[in-house]
């Protein structure tokens, strides 16, 4: 996927309830093709992983991206450290405060997916092939 929009609309209201005061109200339709993407190679998280770090964004999509990528790597595969930063680090003018951010949110991806082979190097990560951190299903035969 290059240059895709994965979001058509969002909406995000605050509303108040009687019973239940201040209840906020999100609504987000994917765009067709990502959407259609994911059905087609959908993304094994754990949901155990995903409620240890929930309260760190980064190292959720930290979390989420290695899930999406290690298990499918035929090689290991290097990975610079300007590129992690124009995928994880839109928020950082500077290259060194980017990693030095990152290296914390990499080791609490890691630390809830246990199996993923990644080292960090001078120059960036390198990736190595990598269980899912979810089994695939297996076919039942009939």
């Amino acid at each position: 996927m290059v240059n895709q929009n994965i979001v058509d609309t969002a909406m995000f209201i605050d509303a108040e309830d009687p019973d239940q005061g201040s209840l906020f109200l999100e609504t987000v339709k994917l765009s067709e093709s990502f959407f259609e993407q994911l059905k087609k190679h959908p993304v094994p998280i754990e949901e155990a992983a995903i409620r240890a770090i929930s309260n760190n964004s980064m190292a959720l999509d930290i979390y989420c991206w290695l899930s999406y990528r290690l298990h499918v790597l035929k090689a290991p595969t290097p990975v610079t450290w300007p590129a992690l930063k124009a995928q994880f680090g839109a928020g950082f003018s500077k290259l060194a405060h980017f990693k030095y951010k990152f290296g914390p949110n990499l080791q609490l991806a890691l630390a809830v997916y246990r199996d993923a082979k990644v080292e960090a190097e001078e120059r960036g990560l390198i990736l190595y092939p990598s269980r899912p951190p979810v089994a695939p299903k297996q076919l039942l035969a009939r």
